[in-house]
């Protein structure tokens, strides 16, 4: 590698949802507070947070465009 040209490598901490830290490195040298995270967020847990509005959609369609003759 040539000298000079690249940046600094620094570690930073990331705090999680649940308190826990884990190290990560970096150009940035930044700690981070993470609010959505593998812990909490629907992609990895399976979970849908909005299932209880499941045909709610459909009703704000049809109220949304009654007007209209489709």
């Amino acid at each position: 590698m040539k000298k000079g040209i690249h940046p600094d490598y620094y570690a930073n901490n990331v705090t999680l949802t649940d308190g826990s830290v884990i190290q990560i490195f970096s150009s940035v040298k930044k700690d981070m507070v993470l609010s959505t995270d593998h812990l909490n967020h629907s992609a990895w847990t399976g979970q849908r947070s909005n299932a209880g509005e499941k045909g709610q959609r459909a009703e704000g369609f049809k109220k949304k465009f009654a007007g209209f003759k489709f």
